[in-house]
């Protein structure tokens, strides 16, 4: 396969499982809803989401960024594919300011000038000895900074990421990750004040790891590694529906540590028919709409159900639940049409004219002719 080819080489499978993920967390973010009861570890989303991302990366941007490619126009590229969207979930729940408060029922607390202004800059908001989360007003945004750091880190690597130099990250990774479910006994850890740190452990390795598996990938290595793609959708499904009870935290440590890379470079390795590429590229192109827009939405139909607040999800259940996330779903495949994309596609046209009119200005002036 050319360069080029390679550049724009599609994974399927990986996206199909990158919807079913964002859903598990949709349905996660519902109270008392039976799909959530049963996946228990769906938490465990995030960490697919890292090695995920580290594969997709390194497979869009490695031979970029060891090529010269510049840092501030990677950095910019990773923050108009986050930013908008985020921008968008933010002012959803800010609107909630606008709904007056009936005694009795659910409303959203009033956030502070300090915290809007911190989510405005994508930047967590920390309050000493508070257990709320690092993005107030989108929940699930805790794992987006996460995502941003550790793209920067290897944004700075990757023009000297030698195996041994992976390998070794890999190795950090992991070492941290182990401080992490050691200390908190389990890996649902870094999206509130008091486990901040324990986000760097499971971004750390989880990314690298996805780097890690995409060389393997690449380099063909292991090639009897492969999964169909109901084979790698019905395994996500296990690790989310598996509760392991007293045994969580070296169950948590073999799925992220051993399961989830190996399964990203087997689904990678299995692509669907043409029954399930449409779906799963749908899906997995919606799948970043429906992470962070499920916790705003899901406060606006807690503030205008009828019911009170102490009982606010009555009547609610499975049902509702389903009916929420297919609607999630059907707004997050729109904005993600008719708004993110072209969004997107706006900024980067305008980062590239700039990039290039900066280059132009910093490059050197030609030598003027010899005189005769």
């Amino acid at each position: 396969m050319t360069a080029s080819g390679a550049a724009r080489r599609t994974f399927r499978t990986l996206d199909g499982l990158r919807g079913v993920a964002a859903i598990a967390v949709a349905f996660r973010h519902i109270p008392d809803n039976a799909v959530a009861a049963l996946t228990p570890q769906s938490f465990l989303a995030v960490d697919l989401f890292f090695v995920l991302s580290g594969f997709v990366l390194a497979h869009a941007y490695a031979a970029r960024l060891a090529a010269g490619m510049r840092f501030a126009d990677f950095v910019a590229a990773r923050l108009i594919r986050l930013y908008p969207l985020y921008l968008v979930a933010s002012l959803i729940t800010l609107a909630l300011v606008l709904v007056p408060a009936q005694a009795g029922h659910y409303h959203p607390p009033v956030p502070s000038l300090r915290t809007v202004v911190f989510a405005m800059l994508f930047v967590p908001t920390i309050a000493p000895g508070s257990r709320l989360g690092l993005f107030p007003l989108v929940g699930p945004a805790w794992s987006l900074f996460f995502e941003l750091a550790v793209n920067v880190v290897f944004a700075l690597l990757a023009p000297r990421l030698s195996g041994r130099r992976l390998a070794v990250a890999v190795a950090a990774g992991a070492v941290l990750l182990g401080a992490t479910i050691a200390h908190f006994g389990t890996v649902d850890v870094g999206w509130s004040q008091t486990s901040l740190w324990g986000g760097f452990g499971r971004v750390g390795f989880g990314f690298f790891a996805g780097v890690a598996a995409y060389r393997l990938w690449q380099a063909d290595t292991m090639p009897w590694l492969r999964l169909p793609p109901w084979g790698a959708v019905a395994i996500v499904a296990a690790i989310f529906a598996i509760d392991p009870g007293h045994h969580a935290a070296a169950w948590d440590a073999a799925v992220v540590v051993i399961v989830m890379p190996m399964l990203v470079l087997a689904s990678a390795r299995g692509e669907p028919g043409r029954w399930l590429a449409r779906p799963f590229a749908l899906i997995g192109a919606a799948s970043y709409a429906i992470y962070v827009l499920t916790n705003p939405v899901d406060q606006w139909v807690e503030t205008l159900l009828p019911w009170p607040q102490v009982d606010r999800y009555a009547g609610f259940g499975t049902t509702g639940a389903v009916v929420l996330v297919a609607a999630i779903t059907g707004l997050a495949l729109a904005l993600d049409r008719w708004v993110d994309r072209p969004v997107r596609g706006g900024l980067g046209r305008a980062w590239s004219r700039r990039s290039g009119a900066h280059r132009q200005t910093m490059s050197p002036r030609p030598a003027p002719p010899p005189s005769a």
